[in-house]
């Protein structure tokens, strides 16, 4: 697994922007995509995957299984109006969000893998 690359996903550019810009400022490397197909293999080996809940509604099929597979390793960004079931082993941030918000998640996800 590599320990520094954070995988994000998400159909808004600006949204995927912004998260990226977000973590290489605190020195992760990133990889960014606009479907979870895209992100599918990629997402194996990283640390973790940021998923914004705009692709559980674009791609339903596909990201269900997709946060399946990743187990909790996946933060889902979500916003108030979200109809996603939450499951135990998924992390989820409420939009709109702070970077220190998002680097708390990333860390204690960091910190519950050692």
């Amino acid at each position: 697994m590599d320990t520094k690359t954070i995988v994000v996903v998400a159909a808004d550019q600006g949204l995927r922007r912004s998260v990226v810009f977000a973590l290489e400022v605190e020195g992760f490397s990133t990889e960014s995509y606009d479907t979870v197909q895209k992100a599918e293999a990629s997402s194996r080996e990283a640390l973790c995957t940021i998923l914004d809940d705009d692709v559980l509604r674009s791609e339903p099929q596909a990201a269900t299984q997709f946060l399946c597979n990743r187990g909790g390793r996946t933060i889902l960004l979500v916003d108030g109006l979200s109809a996603f079931q939450q499951r135990v082993d998924n992390t989820t941030l409420t939009k709109p969000f702070t970077g220190a918000d998002l680097l708390g998640v990333i860390n204690s996800l960091i910190e519950a893998a050692k």
